[in-house]
């Protein structure tokens, strides 16, 4: 038995080395360095393209108009319908109101009995002054006219001259009082402001309209010999928008025409609610082939004021973390963090912490880890 035993001793010492030298190897082997991942690889491009984009607009009138009627009367007589066009100045309709009438007329005689008022407080006014200047010429004779009577003379001279400068103020209210009694005349007569068209007509002879901006207008009046195209430009390309630059653009009445616009004004601010910029294009409509409130689909052209940096669109990931691009530098994979802005083709613009010519992973992904070794390829 003993014999057996010690036949056995050495089998087991050799199995217990040959366990540990398979764990060492083992705990080597996952100590080795990851083998190195080849990936292909884009540079940075620095560009500044141009670009068109397809943004909803809206088509409106040059000037466009309510009318209401200044003070309350009747509709005498109507000189226009819907769809007549009319010139600056002509006349749209005529109203009768006599409490106006009435009100002018007592203005106008107040102001006359003012006047009166005016012309005898100065004829007094003038021979208070001629005698008082006779009294003291006669005055200077010693013993002529007494101190009391030149005194007297002297006092209602004044008290007529201040009349006078009384019944001037009260003249000048007056004249102003006639005056705007006149201009409510003139209201009456309801006329164009501009050159236009009627596109709305609310009223009809012996009705009845009132004053101010209440209700529906007498008259709706459009100037669209020139058009305002109208557009939403998002935050996005709200400093890529060139001066002066030309558009294009359809409406639904007539698909089978393209027209065109030059960029007028902008907003030059961003409308909080939507964060967009208006921009408008003014469009030369003589033809008329065009009516204000159409909807247009406009294609603008945008572009950068300086040049930007493009990458292949496959070389950015977006991750539930962050959006990057994987530089490659010294046979290393680096996690850039950048932002996208405009695509172009197959480019799309990044910012970030990236130059001009530098090598990225064309088609990157989130299994090429940061730090991770690669190999470059084209």
């Amino acid at each position: 038995m003993n014999s057996f035993l010690k036949l056995l001793g050495p089998a087991f010492l050799a199995a217990g080395f040959a366990a540990c030298s398979s764990a060492v190897s083992e705990t080597k082997s996952a100590q080795k360095e990851p083998e190195v991942q080849p990936v292909a690889v884009s540079t940075v491009q620095s560009l500044q393209p141009s670009k068109r984009v397809t943004l909803p607009g809206e088509l409106k009138p040059w000037n466009r108009v309510n009318m209401y009627a200044k003070v309350k009367g009747y509709v005498r007589s109507l000189s226009v319908d819907r769809g007549t066009a009319v010139r600056k100045g002509q006349v749209l309709a005529r109203l009768e109101a006599p409490e106006v009438l009435a009100e002018l007329s007592g203005a106008q005689a107040q102001l006359q009995a003012q006047e009166a008022t005016l012309v005898e407080q100065t004829t007094r006014a003038r021979a208070s002054r001629l005698v008082y200047q006779r009294l003291v010429q006669t005055a200077k004779t010693e013993g002529a006219v007494s101190a009391n009577e030149l005194d007297q003379a002297q006092a209602r001279m004044q008290a007529d001259s201040a009349m006078v400068a009384v019944a001037r103020g009260t003249v000048q209210a007056a004249r102003s009082n006639f005056q705007a009694k006149g201009e409510l005349r003139q209201y009456l007569t309801i006329t164009a402001p501009f050159d236009g068209v009627v596109i709305e007509r609310n009223i009809s002879p012996g009705a009845l309209v009132g004053a101010g901006d209440s209700g529906k207008p007498l008259f709706v009046l459009e100037d669209s010999r020139t058009l305002r195209l109208t557009v939403a430009i998002p935050e996005t390309f709200a400093n890529q928008l060139p001066a002066r630059s030309a558009v294009s653009f359809t409406v639904n009445a007539i698909p089978e025409r393209r027209f065109t616009a030059q960029l007028a004004r902008t907003g030059e601010s961003l409308i909080e609610t939507n964060r967009s910029m208006m921009a408008e294009f003014d469009v030369n409509n003589a033809g008329h082939a065009l009516k204000a409130g159409m909807y247009a689909e406009v294609t603008l052209p945008v572009e950068r004021s300086a040049k930007t940096l493009f990458v292949p669109t496959t070389a950015v990931v977006s991750s539930s973390e962050k959006q990057f691009v994987i530089r490659v530098s010294d046979g290393r994979a680096q996690w850039v963090t950048v932002q996208k802005g405009n695509v172009v083709d197959s480019l799309v613009e990044v910012f970030g912490d990236l130059k001009p010519g530098v090598a990225i992973v064309r088609t990157a992904s989130e299994e090429i880890r940061d730090g991770q070794a690669v190999s470059a390829r084209k």
